[in-house]
């Protein structure tokens, strides 16, 4: 039997060696296909944006969702980072992630990020 002490040291190296994977984030190994989530449209039509875009604008849902991602993302851009300030969390993961890989925040330029991606293999995005 562990004693008190031995046991937390034995749960504190468990639990400091264990490797740690945020699937949320849906960052996978390409391996994964169609669950690992990449690209700037991807980013931005995250479920928590579109929740933050319709309470936003006065799109409907019907309208929303028959648009392409790609247009869902332009919506979601213009809605959520140009005609307002991108405070939420989710809003700041997008900006955290352009910043992290060395975009022009500044810019505001959507297209000059689509071509960034577009300019990508998945696994350099991994990466």
């Amino acid at each position: 039997m562990l004693k008190n002490q031995q046991l937390a040291q034995v749960v504190n190296r468990v639990v400091n060696e264990q490797p740690v994977v945020d699937i949320h984030t849906h960052l996978f190994a390409p391996a994964f296909g169609e669950f690992l989530l990449w690209g700037i449209d991807d980013l931005l039509t995250y479920h928590y944006l579109v929740a933050e875009t319709f309470r936003l604008s006065s799109i409907t849902y019907d309208e929303f969702w028959a648009k392409s991602k790609q247009e869902q993302a332009d919506l979601v851009w213009q809605t959520l980072f140009i005609e307002n300030s991108p405070v939420s969390e989710a809003c700041r993961g997008v900006v955290t992630t352009l910043k992290s890989l060395g975009l022009d925040l500044s810019a505001r330029n959507l297209r000059e990020y689509r071509n960034f991606f577009d300019n990508l293999t998945v696994d350099e995005f991994v990466d």
